[in-house]
């Protein structure tokens, strides 16, 4: 029994070290990219097998979850150390945050799910807290009928409802300048392209929402709506911020390669790994859904909002843009 214990152990080891670092081949793959989603719960495996094998340090089964323990947490770390330095206008505006000279911009990014049947919780959370600008994603007719009870609080909209998964609308307390609703990348899906005039200050704003890589049809668009939106915000001139589920995480090759063509840095870095997919089920849950920002935007605060009825938790993000 002991035996086969062992052997057991081992083979869940080797295992476990395999989808560590299927998670990082993702340029190879995209089904080898799914396996980098789930790191966070790959690394509570690992943490479990070193006390299992922790008896015979010699042993594969050992080693084997060493190394992904630690190919885990180097990914995760990230999001747990202090965030990258700001630009100096952002670090001046922050210091501001509070006073009448800077108050900060606050934005919820929220995947309602278009099929719930239930409105009025999502419709009463952004009432009750009512932030300068709302990204909603999976948005129908029936979904904008309730979200007009929102109308005085947002009279600046963008809004292009669908009968698939993928309307989107934004409300903003501002003014909304060069607004228009674009297709990025080649695929049918519909992204915003907007400026919020926010008091003294001018914001791009870009939304969005990329089919789930389910084939490698899809992921192949993913990449290419990502990349597209991604150069749009490298082309920006100002401060830029750029929101929606994008349905990858950030130990994806999606999320890597728009990071890394943007030059827009993740709100949630140093802030941990802030799940928002799936609030239906307590595990796994992955973050999915992102607030992006240029160096010169200040983050003071950034989290993940209460169940809303979503199959999704909503994003909230309290941003200083400089002048």
């Amino acid at each position: 029994m002991r035996t086969r214990f062992r052997a057991a152990v081992t083979v869940a080891a080797v295992l476990l070290l395999a989808v560590t670092v299927a998670g990082s081949c993702g340029a190879w793959h995209w089904l080898l990219d799914l396996a980098g989603h789930f790191r966070v719960y790959w690394l509570v495996a690992a943490a479990m097998g070193l006390g299992i094998a922790a008896r015979r340090p010699r042993s594969l089964a050992f080693v084997c979850c060493c190394l992904a323990a630690a190919g885990n947490a180097w990914a995760l770390l990230p999001f747990w150390l202090p965030p990258p330095g700001v630009g100096p206008q952002a670090a001046s505006a922050a210091d501001d945050v509070g006073s009448e000279a800077r108050p900060p911009l606050t934005l919820i990014l929220a995947n309602v799910h278009r099929p719930n049947p239930d409105k009025s919780p999502a419709v009463s959370y952004l009432r009750d807290r009512c932030p300068d600008v709302v990204v909603l994603l999976e948005v129908d007719a029936a979904w904008l009928a309730h979200l007009s009870s929102l109308d005085e609080i947002y009279p600046h909209r963008i809004v292009e409802p669908r009968d698939d998964n993928f309307g989107i609308a934004l409300l903003s307390r501002w003014p909304l300048s060069a607004r228009r609703v674009a297709t990025f990348g080649g695929t049918p899906f519909p992204s915003i392209d907007t400026t919020v005039e926010f008091r003294d200050a001018r914001v791009r704003l870009l939304a969005t929402h990329p089919h789930p890589p389910l084939t490698s049809a899809y992921a192949a668009m993913q990449l290419a709506q990502l990349g597209a939106i991604a150069d749009v915000a490298a082309a920006s001139t100002g401060s830029c911020i750029a929101a929606g589920d994008f349905n990858a995480t950030p130990w994806s090759l999606p999320y890597r390669l728009f990071v890394s063509r943007s030059g827009l840095r993740d709100t949630a870095l140093g802030r941990g790994v802030q799940p928002t997919w799936n609030a239906r089920l307590p595990a796994p849950r992955i973050p999915i859904d992102h607030v992006f920002a240029s160096p010169d935007v200040a983050v003071v605060r950034r989290t993940v909002g209460p169940d809303i009825g979503s199959d999704h938790f909503p994003v909230e993000a309290t941003l200083v843009i400089p002048p």
